[in-house]
């Protein structure tokens, strides 16, 4: 029966495995907001977890778990897979959290000491206000994938310092759009609780969640090309965290035909009754 024009009974064409890839920015919304009531599940776990300060490593742990099935298009329980990334990783997490906690404080008080300092002794203190603001932001960036490497590699922490280092420097440009949105979404949250105090009700429901699902659709494919897919090419394996790759095309029991298939026109038949 055709409903509004459209005829349901029959086959379409299918979708082409060739077909155009979407671009980034509407791939990251199509996930957020399909994902939206889940982000805010996840927002409060995370929430709730980070409230011991020794567990907020762990807790991003397990959200950073959690955001990378979704980056990877996977189905996903998401207090199962909060809890693997949260008891996991502790011995590897806490030191991160607790030092990522001393860096933003040092950062706080450079800002806040140096320039009174520099006012009263030179303009060598401002020097070191900019070195340390400067310092804080490449640990923050390099934080983007720390957190990251903990949850799907087994490597060790210094290993994964060193390399959290070098994509800092490689995807510089795409670190910085990152900084950038994570800034400036702390600081919306920030004028948003000034303007109007009832909006603090809404932090553990929303930001935490947006703002690292940003930083893991922008930064996962560069741990992947830079860290995961050579260990698997050393190998001879693909990544199995590309949906959709094969080894060998040939050797494959179903042939990916999308976008080939002919129109089938569905015959009507008459419906039959067993008396």
């Amino acid at each position: 029966m055709a409903l509004f024009g459209t005829d349901y009974n029959k086959a379409g064409r299918g979708i082409s495995k060739n077909a155009p890839k979407k671009k980034a920015f509407f791939v990251f919304w199509e996930i957020y907001f399909r994902k939206f009531w889940k982000l805010i599940q996840l927002n409060f776990i995370t929430f709730i977890f980070c409230i011991p300060i020794v567990t907020i490593g762990p807790a991003l742990s397990g959200m950073t778990k959690v955001l990378r099935n979704y980056v990877l298009e996977k189905g996903t329980f998401t207090f199962h897979e909060f809890w693997k990334g949260f008891s996991k990783n502790l011995k590897q997490s806490i030191p991160v959290g607790i030092a990522d906690i001393l860096i933003c404080l040092s950062a706080v008080a450079a800002l806040r000491v140096y320039p009174v300092l520099a006012q009263e002794y030179g303009n060598i203190y401002n020097v070191l206000c900019v070195v340390s603001v400067s310092f804080a932001f490449t640990l923050l960036m390099m934080n983007f994938y720390i957190i990251p490497m903990i949850v799907a590699t087994d490597l060790k922490l210094i290993n994964i310092i060193k390399n959290a280092f070098f994509l800092t420097c490689i995807a510089l440009k795409k670190n910085f759009i990152t900084l950038v949105i994570v800034i400036t979404s702390i600081a919306f949250w920030i004028v948003a609780v000034f303007l109007n105090n009832m909006t603090v009700i809404l932090i553990p429901l929303l930001p935490v969640s947006f703002i690292g699902l940003v930083i893991m659709f922008n930064t996962y494919p560069q741990i992947q090309k830079y860290v995961i897919d050579p260990y698997y090419e050393e190998r001879g394996e693909v990544n199995p965290e590309h949906s959709g790759s094969i080894p060998d095309e040939d050797a494959s029991v179903f042939k990916d035909k999308g976008g080939t298939e002919q129109i089938i026109e569905a015959k009507n038949k008459k419906n039959k009754t067993i008396s």
